[in-house]
């Protein structure tokens, strides 16, 4: 598999969906992640909005952090849909085949995709689109991915106090 044009077809197809989602939600996002799983059949997109945290923290406080940091509690899984559905197409042909050494190819894909998140940030993509820093996040559904990984890909995506409250975070989750 060509890495090198995954993390392109990944890249052009994030930014498709943030646009996407910018327009429907504009300022009222405060959060965006791409979700990949265990077998790294899979990357979506997920955003959160303002509106969408604040009214599960107040119907839920206990889990206040929960709905902050966790891409599945958040308000949509939405953008760049065809697309989206190519990527995972070929991903899970090729994580299904039988001649790839799978662990190697599971750590290239969600190296692409952190990759892919922290260029734009570095790029200020996200920043300009909305004119404010969002938590941006690589997250894994079900996974038994360590603690260590996840806080790292968080603040290489998040140079900021993002970063540092999504590792109080997890530190907190894994206390």
């Amino acid at each position: 598999m060509d890495f090198n044009t995954l993390k392109q077809q990944i890249k052009k197809v994030t930014k498709k969906a943030f646009i996407e989602n910018v327009a429907k939600y504009g300022k009222d996002i405060c959060a965006f992640a791409l979700v990949s799983d265990d077998g790294a059949m899979t990357v979506v997109p997920y955003t959160n909005t303002k509106t969408h945290l604040q009214k599960m923290q107040k119907e839920d406080p206990v889990y206040k952090e929960v709905y902050e940091f966790e891409p599945a509690e958040w308000d949509t899984s939405d953008g760049a849909n065809d697309e989206i559905d190519e990527i995972c197409d070929i991903l899970s042909q090729q994580a299904l085949n039988e001649n790839i050494d799978f662990v190697t190819f599971k750590k290239q894909v969600f190296e692409n995709c952190v990759q892919v998140l922290e260029e734009l940030q570095k790029d200020n993509f996200f920043k300009d689109s909305l004119t404010k820093d969002i938590l941006v996040l690589f997250s894994i559904s079900d996974t038994s991915e360590s603690e260590e990984n996840l806080i790292k890909w968080a603040k290489q995506v998040n140079p900021n106090e993002n970063g540092e409250r999504y590792e109080a975070y997890q530190n907190k989750v894994w206390e």
